[in-house]
């Protein structure tokens, strides 16, 4: 599955700030910081179920500079993958996936919800990640 980017290249993650990479192969977000010493490592781990890890994708991908209307959410998420869509599993989905974020630090309203418009990311330090697939086994 192709997330756009570069002509030949696919998309690995997200990287968002400098230390909460988003791996959209394993379903997870990692996160890697050192805490007050540089001798100490944290690492943490969160794993997403397939249709959390799907909008996170989506809105990553399409609401960083703009809204995301719902109904564009809800077709590109679920109709498009033939999915039962609905506000309210939208809504839930959501709030699982802020919850999620919560867990590795990423603030609530990392995901914002502008009523009756759509959802945004609030977040200006998000950078795709993309690798080149190759021939060779």
């Amino acid at each position: 599955m192709s997330y756009g980017g570069y002509m030949d290249n696919k998309l690995h993650g997200f990287l968002i700030g400098s230390d909460i990479q988003v791996d959209i192969n394993n379903k997870r977000l990692i996160r890697v910081s050192s805490g007050n010493s540089d001798k100490i490592l944290n690492f943490s781990a969160v794993v997403l179920k397939d249709i959390v890890m799907k909008l996170l994708i989506y809105i990553l991908t399409n609401a960083r500079d703009d809204v995301v209307s719902k109904e564009e959410i809800l077709k590109n998420v679920w109709d498009d993958n033939n999915l039962s869509s609905s506000n309210q599993r939208l809504w839930q989905v959501v709030n699982e996936l802020k919850e999620k974020l919560s867990l590795i630090g990423i603030s609530p309203d990392f995901i914002v919800n502008q009523r009756g418009k759509g959802y945004k990311v609030n977040h200006s330090y998000i950078t795709p990640l993309y690798y080149k697939e190759s021939n060779y086994v």
